[in-house]
């Protein structure tokens, strides 16, 4: 006997909206030489995270999301996120994305770049992040 399971839309969007609706976000660059990984904690990629030639991290709140049914899941709004170099290069190898709710910070993902970047004094680069819960 075959057993075929689906989770409802209903569901998807329960969890969409407890793991990621109306968490802050911080979205950091790193230059990673020490061979940190998703396992490793905030604290050692913020050990490495970029600083000055304006480096700012990127942050803000996660709005309500809704269903997507060409791609069977339930997304959050797109992130779209533009850091500019200034006063100066910056080489990255590593985008890393933590959410923080009731206080706590927990690392969400790890972005790997290869090679990295060199991101030259003026120049842009703008990521676009989507966040999702599926079946």
């Amino acid at each position: 006997m075959a057993l075929t399971t689906t989770i409802t839309v209903a569901e998807l969007a329960r969890v969409g909206v407890l793991a990621y609706q109306g968490q802050t976000y911080r979205i950091s660059l790193a230059n990673n030489t020490t061979g940190l990984t998703a396992l490793s904690t905030v604290a050692n990629f913020d050990a490495v995270k970029l600083s000055g030639s304006g480096y700012a991290d990127k942050t803000g709140t996660i709005a309500a999301g809704s269903y997507d049914a060409t791609d069977a899941q339930y997304e959050m709004p797109q992130i779209a996120i533009t850091f500019t170099a200034a006063g100066g290069n910056w080489i990255y190898n590593t985008v890393y994305i933590v959410l923080t709710s009731g206080g706590t910070s927990t690392l969400h993902s790890v972005i790997v770049e290869s090679p990295s970047v060199t991101l030259v004094d003026g120049a842009s680069i703008t990521y676009r992040i989507t966040l999702f819960t599926n079946d």
